[in-house]
This record gives C-alpha cells, structure tokens and sequence, in this order.
C-alpha cells in the first residue's frame, strides 16, 4: 500500500489511491491543506516585560496594586475591549503598570472543509522547543512555532486527516544567576517557566474544544507531541496532576516550594495574582503523549492514570538526559535540577500498564529498529546522565522509547539530540538582525550557528525530512491505535510501510546502477516513478512487466530519492534510496 512523502508534492496527486487509510498516511495534498497563521488563542501576564515578576516577594510586596490591575484584565479581556498600552509597554518603558501581557497565539493546520467530509477530525497538539527564552536570546535559531521542523510535523499530520494545533507559549526564567549560590534562583525561575507554559497549552486545549464546530474537531480524541524543552511541557502536562507534586523535596527551600499556587495559580491553571486564565468549562485532557527530546521533571508524578508515552531520544543528546541525569546551564555548566530520562521514566511508564496495548503489536521496521537497542549498553554519554555507560533494558520495560543515534559519514557517533531540526543561515542572519534591533542587543548569527552545529553538525533539510520520517512511522500507528480512529485494527501489519521487502532496491547507496526486484518471480513491476526531495519526477517508465529493474544512476545528482513501483496487482511500493 503506497505511502506518499509530504515533500513528493503536487506531482503524485495522481497516483493518490482511495486505498490509502486516512491517518495512518497521507490522503490529502499540500493544496488540500489549509494553514492559519497566529490565531489568539489567549492573554495572560509575560514576565520578560518585567522581570521582577519572577520573583515572588515583589509580587507579595505589591499584592494590593496587582489585585486591582489583575482584577481590572480580567474584565477587559471578558469584554473582549482593547488592551490599555500601559499593560503592553515593558516595565522598563512604562512603570504606571506593573502587570504586563501578551496575546498568545496558535497556527492551525487542517485538511480544507471544502475537500475533507470528516467533521470530527483528532487533534496532535505541537510544543515547540526554546529553552524557555525567545529564539536567539535563548543562544539558538530555533525555539517557536515556526521551527522547520514544527512546520514540516504539522504539515504531514494535516495531510494525514488531523488537526494539528502549534502554539506558542511564555518565556521567561534566569539562567545566569550564577553558582551554588544562584540554584534556587536557576530552579525556582526554570520551574515557573514550565508551570506557567502548562497553563498556556491547557488554555489552547480548552478553548479548542470550546471552539471544535469552527475547526471540525473531535473533542474526545487529543494527543501532544512536545520537542525538547516542548518535551518537558508534554511530559509534565501528562503526569503532573495535583499540587503535591511541586512540593518534592527539590523543589522545596527553606520549608517553602518555589511554586506558589497563589502566585502563579494552581495545577489545573486556575487562581493566582498574575494569572488572567479563567475556566471555560471544558476539559484540558490529553491521551497521548509523544517526547522528542525531552525529559520528565519528576518520577514520581506518573501514576497509572497517565496517558500512554511514545518517546525519540538521544543517549548523546548534551541538553537532556536519556537517563537520569542534572539540567545545566549550557554557557556556564552550573546545576539547575536532576530530572529524570526516558530510559527510567519509559521504564516506569511500563511497568504502570500505560504503553500495554503498544507490546507485542507491530512488525514494522520502525519497531524493529527501536527493538535493536533495547538491551543494549550505550557508553560514552554525556556527563549529564548519572550513568556511563546507560544500559537499555529489554524490549518489554521499555515498549515506546524509539532510541536515535546518529552516526557521520565515517560511521562514529555524533553528539546529536535533534537531528530532525533544521535551519538555514540566511533565516538565522535576519533573525539575528531584527532580535538585535528590537532589544538592542549585540547578538552575532555566525557565533549562534556555530555553537547549534556543535550539537546538530550535519543539519539540512534532507537529514531533518528523513529523522521525520523515523518519528512518523513509528509514531502515528500509535496514536491511531491509542484515539482508535481510522483503520487503527490493522496497525500490526507491516504493509503500510515503505520497509516492505515486496520490492528491493540495491545498492544503496548506488553511484551507476540500481537494481530494483520483486520478491518472487511471479509478481512484476508494472511501473515506476523517481522522484528527487524537491518532488520532481527525474526517472518513469509505465508498461512494463518486468520482475527485475537495472536502472542507470549515472545521470543523477548526488542525494536521497524516493521511487514508487507500481506492481502488477495494482499495488505501489515506496523505497528510499541514496545515489553518490
């Protein structure tokens, strides 16, 4: 059964069959899409206007003007009347106000209604990574909802039949204050940061199902994927469920836990002197959760009434652990808090009976691949897991952890975390530019680019397209079992991947010929279509009956390409494949 890659584009419209089984792939075109950019989804306080707000004794020390400010928000944004300018102007800018707030934002990706005659379509929320400060601030090109990566995810999940949702969220902690003396601030100010961009994605969740008719949403179906710090946000989003768990003893100084509820508001991001959030009846549930490189703050939040956990990450990833590991400060090594990696959490996500259905289900290469690390002992980590080397446990402890490694061309390992992250230097350049004029700042893109190559050496569209790949394949059979939509009762089956061995595709890469042969004799490939990652068709033949292929490569440039071989039942088979 064929697979159609997003980056295949409008050429393969026609070859589209009606076979294709709406979210475990690609039923609709990029023109069947539609992307609506920057939607408000929600005001609240950002404390990068003033910083001061981080700090819980000056929001205590004011507490009487801020209830009357707060108090006066809240009726504004009811009313839905305009912001005054004296709560949108930084503190430093404007002091007649000490709260000071933004519009948070959400793209929406979704088939066009005027193609896509399903009007209750599951939803994958996209959390985007950051390091909980803006892009460039945070010392990276990336780090918000138009992350090439978050768009590319989006893309292939809304040509899949979802909706997928990116929002933005608030930024804000203090990184910088320094040495053993500074960890309460690193901690407490990192913690919040989190807290706060929880209540920020359970605002966008309940307003969309507040607002379903209007996208052709199914309320009852929502999964969450978080990329990095992203991955933080989903991962406690899913397991933090009552106040309790901000008062383990790491989050706890002097008798007292660095989140104040009365502060910043509650779990469910209610109540709190600089939180404008109000309950609009509806649920912020979510039943999955998918991580992509990030960690989870404490174990002993999950119990067994967590979400399922699929979870792509790096033993080397220098950011967060794959096992449990410390959080530090990259530009300065100093501690922030110990948290714990997919190979403990996993484990206990496991052990809980959250990831039962997904054991012994599928027979794809995707699981196969994550199959061959289990059990496997990965040395040379970075210095912030506590182990070295980092043993994976078996299969059945650990069903869900999809473990990258990424190797160069000489076959030694990178010390990758994202591989499916991408920029350009241009995008950088301009970012940088508009970053420096609007903060005054003296940020330098070439010293940015080449600190996010020390960790990402190799980052292109191309390898970015085909980690996307990995995480498609693995993932999406899971949430499809996980919501039960669509086909979801033929999961276990390998055929909807392009691994299938009806076809092979040797050698690869190839640099003159390639060989392309049908499993048996008795079954003949009746076409076939090369395409190159820009989608344009660069070899075709129709009318054949041919059991076995010899296809010159000489005449092609150097790179990946995707083919589809079209059997003489009828059915198409998609093989990747690299020529140099």
């Amino acid at each position: 059964m064929k697979r159609v890659l997003p980056f295949l584009l409008c050429v393969c419209v026609a070859a589209v069959s009606m076979a294709q089984d709406r979210y475990l792939e690609e039923v609709f075109t990029d023109s069947e899409i539609t992307i609506s950019k920057n939607i408000p989804y929600g005001i609240n306080v950002n404390p990068l206007l003033n910083t001061s707000l981080l700090d819980p004794s000056y929001v205590g020390a004011n507490a009487v003007q801020i209830t009357m400010e707060k108090d006066s928000l809240v009726n504004i944004i009811a009313a839905d009347d305009p912001i005054p300018a004296s709560f949108l102007t930084p503190f430093a800018l404007d002091s007649s106000t000490l709260l000071k707030v933004t519009t948070l934002e959400m793209d929406v990706y979704m088939p066009d209604m005027s193609v896509d005659t399903e009007t209750e379509r599951p939803v994958i929320v996209y959390v985007h990574t950051g390091n909980f400060l803006p892009p460039v601030v945070n010392g990276s090109y990336g780090g918000s909802k138009e992350d090439s990566s978050a768009v590319e995810l989006c893309k292939r999940w809304a040509k899949r039949g979802f909706v997928a949702v990116a929002p933005n969220y608030r930024h804000g902690w203090n990184p910088v204050a320094l040495g053993p003396e500074g960890l309460i601030t690193r901690r407490a100010t990192l913690l919040n940061a989190v807290y706060r961009a929880i209540h920020d994605v359970q605002y966008c969740v309940k307003g969309l199902r507040e607002d379903a008719t209007d996208y052709g949403i199914d309320e009852d179906n929502f999964a969450m994927y978080g990329s990095g710090s992203g991955g933080y946000i989903a991962l406690a989003y899913n397991t933090l469920d009552d106040q309790a768990g901000t008062q383990v003893p790491k989050f706890v100084f002097g008798g007292n836990s660095i989140v104040v509820p009365s502060v910043v508001g509650d779990v469910n991001g209610e109540g709190g002197l600089i939180n404008l959030y109000q309950d609009n009846g509806f649920s912020d549930d979510v039943d999955m959760t998918v991580n992509a490189g990030g960690a989870l703050g404490e174990l002993s939040w999950m119990d067994a009434s967590d979400a399922p956990l699929v979870t792509f990450h790096s033993p080397y990833d220098q950011f967060a652990p794959f096992d449990t590991g410390t959080v530090i400060v990259p530009t300065t090594n100093d501690d922030v808090v110990d948290v714990n990696g997919p190979n403990t959490f996993m484990v206990k996500a496991n052990a809980l009976g959250l990831n039962s259905a997904y054991s012994g289900t599928y027979t794809d290469a995707y699981t196969a691949r994550a199959s061959s690390f289990h059990g496997r002992s990965m040395s040379n980590s970075p210095v912030i897991n506590v182990n070295d080397p980092i043993e994976i446990p078996d299969n059945g402890d650990v069903e869900g952890l999809f473990t990258v490694v990424v190797r160069d061309g000489n076959g030694d390992i990178e010390p990758n975390g994202s591989p499916w992250d991408w920029w350009s230097m241009s995008d950088l350049t301009a970012l940088v530019s508009a970053t420096n004029a609007a903060t005054n700042g003296s940020y330098d893109a070439n010293e940015i680019n080449t600190n996010s190559m020390a960790t990402n050496p190799n980052q292109s569209p191309t390898q970015g397209r085909v980690y996307i790949d990995t995480i498609i394949g693995y993932m999406i059979p899971r949430v499809v079992k996980t919501l039960q939509i669509g086909n979801w009762q033929s999961v276990n089956v390998d055929e909807l991947y392009m691994d299938r061995e009806d076809v092979n595709v040797y050698p690869n890469p190839a640099t003159t010929t390639l060989t392309v042969k049908a499993s048996s004799p008795t079954m003949n490939i009746a076409s076939y279509e090369i395409f190159d990652m820009m989608g344009r068709t660069v070899k075709a033949e129709t009318g054949l009956n041919e059991y076995l292929l010899e296809l010159g490569v000489e005449d092609m440039n150097t790179g990946l390409y995707m083919g589809n071989f079209t059997l003489d039942s009828g059915e198409t088979i998609v093989k990747r494949f690299t020529v140099e």
